[in-house]
């Protein structure tokens, strides 16, 4: 178990699920509110990105 940044005590499978959750939502914000003004490759970027601080440092 490992104490991040994440209130909860977590072991590698739970920061990759709370990564993959948090990569789908900030997908469908994207689509919904901003895709029209930036291309969605950007948001796979910002999403990977975070995915992986969170399996990291969560």
């Amino acid at each position: 178990m490992k104490k991040g940044f994440l209130p909860i005590k977590t072991n590698w499978f739970d920061r990759l699920f709370i990564g993959i959750i948090t990569f789908i939502a900030l997908q469908f914000f994207w689509m919904r509110f901003i895709e029209e003004f930036a291309s969605i490759e950007i948001s796979m970027i910002i999403g990977t990105v975070i995915g992986i601080y969170i399996i990291l440092r969560g």
